[in-house]
């Protein structure tokens, strides 16, 4: 047995020296390493001018997408969130209210939340129409701010002295004082645009789209029914997912629909054509439609989360409607370059609206072009503020609150004559449960909360109450479309052949989502 000394640890070294294989070993090594190392560097020279080479080709291992082609998986994360159970509505005998607010003194309530008001000069207490009731202006929004036709485009936020930034001027926060000033939310509509959301995350397609057609497919049990006509999945995801953005929930925002948003954006901007085009191919009547729709949920999910990721689909899609106006006449209809509908036209030019709050450029001379259009119905209405189908043509609600609200978003003042008569036409046609109309109805409460004041009190209380009574109610684990709205029942909706059970439940929320969902135009300056 060897025993470890202090001094042969000391001449360990002359041992190891005098053994034959080591030294073998070294004289090896001596011989050998010039050119062991000399391979060893040409090789890895290979190795990187190759995969250099690949991630140039677009082949490399590390290879990233380009912001056209995006995607926002969230690791781990089912295909599509599982349904929320239990869930149950009911019919309220009475509407409580959480923030229920006094419409009629808004500024006196905003003020006892600590908010500050400046009264704009204006005289709109005694237009051409008489006095009105609207009271006086503060911190008047006149449309695009900065809007210039001397200059190539616009850049900045719908909020005054803002640029944009995430959520200005989409408010989607609620509990926010400004949201309590502008509300008239209950806590009976919150329940009702909780249900819809559960709805609608139950009947998206795996592949983060929504069909008019098809959405039964995703049932369970017996079918919900109410099918639309139009073929159009662009359509029916964008519907699908603007009431989620509505809430304020995005794809980076977490919480139980983080997925059913992050693949619905997925599934419009991988469905994006070269030119901008989001229509994924609705053909027919459908087309601009679609994608003024699109444009609506990409702009609105740019705006709060500012997603690089996502400008540059939103930018082409903004540039796709520019180039697709009719340029003699101003507006937009089912073909490019085709003579414009106010139907089509209220679509784009909320798109348009949308990407400027997003800060997205918008061409000045499209603007121009959108006001030239609406002018023309001056000549079929005293003031300009009845709308038609179509220039010429006599004039509709619906149609009207379409116009008055584009009107709104490109400059009329508050108490401007075409405000003035389009709010007096709305006014005379209050929401009424038995001819329903959500199209009508949906427009002329974003013209209407724009306004505040006591004619907006009259008809938000009317229609949510509408709304609330006629959204299908119960328990989901005994029937699937608990938290939609029919098309047929209690009464047949107008449109709702068309748009079907997706269209209906989404234009209904989004209807319950105004109070916080906008800043309203005239009112509010932060």
């Amino acid at each position: 047995m060897t025993t470890l000394t202090h001094e042969s640890i000391i001449h360990q070294p002359a041992i190891v020296e005098s053994n034959p294989y080591v030294q073998r070993m070294n004289l090896w090594l001596r011989e050998k390493a010039p050119w062991l190392l000399t391979s060893l560097l040409a090789h890895t020279v290979v190795l990187l001018c190759t995969w250099l080479i690949l991630e140039l080709l677009g082949f490399g291992i590390i290879h990233r997408q380009p912001v056209d082609a995006v995607s926002f998986e969230v690791v781990d994360a089912p295909a599509v969130t599982p349904m929320l159970e239990p869930l149950v509505l009911t019919n309220p005998p009475v509407e409580q209210s959480v923030i229920e607010v006094t419409q009629n003194d808004p500024i006196a309530f905003g003020t006892a939340q600590g908010l500050e008001f400046v009264a704009q000069p204006s005289n709109e207490t005694s237009g051409p129409l008489g006095p009105q009731s609207f009271g006086p202006a503060y911190s008047t929004i006149v449309g695009f701010p900065g809007y210039d036709s001397t200059q190539p485009r616009v850049t900045n936020g719908f909020l005054p002295g803002k640029a944009a930034s995430g959520g200005d001027g989409l408010l989607s926060r609620r509990g926010d004082p400004i949201g309590k000033l502008i509300s008239g939310a209950t806590q009976v509509t919150e329940q009702s645009v909780a249900g819809a959301l559960n709805w609608l995350a139950r009947h998206q397609n795996a592949d983060g789209s929504w069909s008019l057609q098809g959405f039964s497919k995703q049932c369970r049990g017996a079918a919900c029914g109410g099918a639309g006509t139009i073929d159009s999945d662009a359509a029916g995801t964008a519907l699908g997912v603007l009431p989620f953005l509505g809430a304020g929930l995005t794809h980076e925002h977490g919480g139980p629909y983080q997925q059913n948003v992050s693949r619905a954006m997925q599934w419009l901007i991988g469905h994006q054509k070269p030119d901008g085009d989001l229509s994924a191919g609705a053909g027919g009547n459908s087309m601009l439609y679609s994608h003024g729709l699109a444009t609506i949920a990409l702009c609105e999910s740019y705006a709060m989360t500012k997603d690089s990721r996502q400008r540059l689909a939103a930018e082409k899609a903004i540039h796709f409607i520019e180039d697709a106006q009719d340029k003699a006449g101003g507006g937009w209809r089912y073909k490019l370059n085709e003579a414009g509908d106010t139907s089509v036209v209220g679509w784009q030019i909320m798109a348009l609206k949308s990407g400027v709050m997003a800060g997205i450029a918008v061409k000045a001379e499209t603007l121009d072009g959108a006001k030239k259009y609406l002018a023309a119905f001056k000549k079929t209405s005293q003031y300009g503020g009845l709308f038609g189908y179509q220039p010429g043509g006599n004039p509709t609600t619906s149609m009207t609150g379409v116009g008055a609200l584009c009107t709104q978003y490109l400059g009329a003042a508050r108490g401007s004559p075409e405000i003035t008569e389009s709010a007096r036409q709305l006014m005379a046609n209050l929401p009424d449960g038995s001819q329903r109309d959500i199209y009508s109805w949906y427009y002329g409460t974003q013209v209407m909360h724009n306004m505040l004041g006591p004619d907006w009190d009259t008809w938000n209380r009317k229609l949510r109450k509408i709304l609330v009574d006629q959204q299908v109610k119960g328990d989901t684990s005994a029937r699937c479309d608990v938290g939609s709205w029919d098309p047929d029942r209690p009464t047949k909706d107008r449109w709702g052949d068309a748009g079907g059970r997706v269209m209906m439940t989404s234009m209904c929320a989004l209807t319950l989502e105004v109070y916080y969902r906008y800043l309203p135009l005239y009112q509010l300056d932060r």
